[in-house]
């Protein structure tokens, strides 16, 4: 019995672990843990929300906010359908948000996207507010789009053809090939030309340079030699004005009738006896008569 009964009680044990971890699988996974939060209602008013079922998520950057009421219901108007959403209480929705049908994949589950305005939020929604949500884009958008980049293209193919097609008979015509290779012709008998007027300019230059150089060279020499001159006749000059003004041999012989006597007498000797047997016969001989003077003729 005692055995009996601890089996029991170890079996009830696992049990109750089994039904506690299937409960706490239950309400992490499925919808029966959200009946315990606190919610506020907003209403959106959409054109179209297609796919949109009861339970979907309402998202916000993101992250789930909060969950769909009910299925759409159409407006009495009938200009679309209106969505109850169900909103977690501690999350606030400033007003001008937008409120839009997105989908995780082109076959995944609709959801409702919040996009919230820029700048910080002056005010939020209240409860049970309506507001109207944005159209959603979707698989006919995406259509209706191609469909207007195809004829686009079609469009530009059609300009790209007329365009070549102008570009065959008109400007690839043979007359205007003909023109144009007559005028690469020109051009390059032109381009020749210009490149040996430039060969020979380039020695004209050449020679020109080695003209001014050699003229340069000669214009030195010739300062040079000027130079030269004026020294030598400034150099004559001061031994001119010595020899006039001035105290010294050559002035005295000038200036002094006998020394310039005794002068000559002594080159005379020098010339007559020479220097080892020089004696004064110049001035026993007397001074030599001075030649006479010519007379002009009447």
């Amino acid at each position: 019995m005692n055995r009996d009964s601890a089996l029991e009680l170890k079996v009830g044990i696992f049990v109750a672990i089994g039904l506690a971890m299937i409960a706490g699988f239950v309400l992490k996974f499925g919808r029966l843990g959200e009946g315990f939060k606190i919610y506020y209602d907003v209403t959106v008013r959409f054109k179209d929300a297609s796919g949109l079922l009861k339970g979907s998520d309402i998202l916000l950057s993101g992250a789930k906010i909060g969950r769909v009421a009910g299925g759409p219901r159409l407006l009495r108007e009938g200009e679309g359908v209106a969505v109850p959403l169900r909103i977690y209480e501690y999350v606030k929705i400033p007003k001008g948000s937008q409120f839009a049908v997105g989908s995780s994949g082109l076959l995944g589950d609709r959801f409702v996207n919040v996009i919230t305005p820029p700048g910080p939020a002056k005010e939020y929604l209240p409860k049970n507010a309506v507001v109207d949500g944005a159209r959603p884009t979707g698989m006919d958008d995406l259509t209706h789009a191609g469909g207007q980049l195809i004829e686009e293209l079609r469009g530009t193919v059609q300009n790209i053809n007329g365009t070549f097609t102008r570009l065959n008979t008109e400007a690839l015509s043979p007359e205007a090939m003909h023109d144009l290779r007559a005028s690469i012709d020109h051009l390059n008998e032109t381009t020749n030309s210009l490149a040996q007027s430039s060969k020979k300019l380039d020695g004209v230059v050449e020679k020109a340079d080695a003209t001014m150089a050699s003229a340069k060279k000669d214009a030195d020499d010739l300062q040079g030699t000027i130079g030269e001159a004026r020294k030598t006749f400034s150099a004559a000059t001061q031994l001119m004005r010595d020899a006039t003004n001035g105290n010294g041999l050559l002035a005295s012989v000038i200036k002094d009738s006998d020394m310039a006597r005794d002068l000559r007498a002594l080159v005379a000797n020098l010339r007559t006896h020479g220097v080892l047997f020089y004696r004064d016969s110049a001035a026993k001989a007397g001074p030599s008569p001075s030649p006479p003077k010519r007379r002009n003729s009447p």
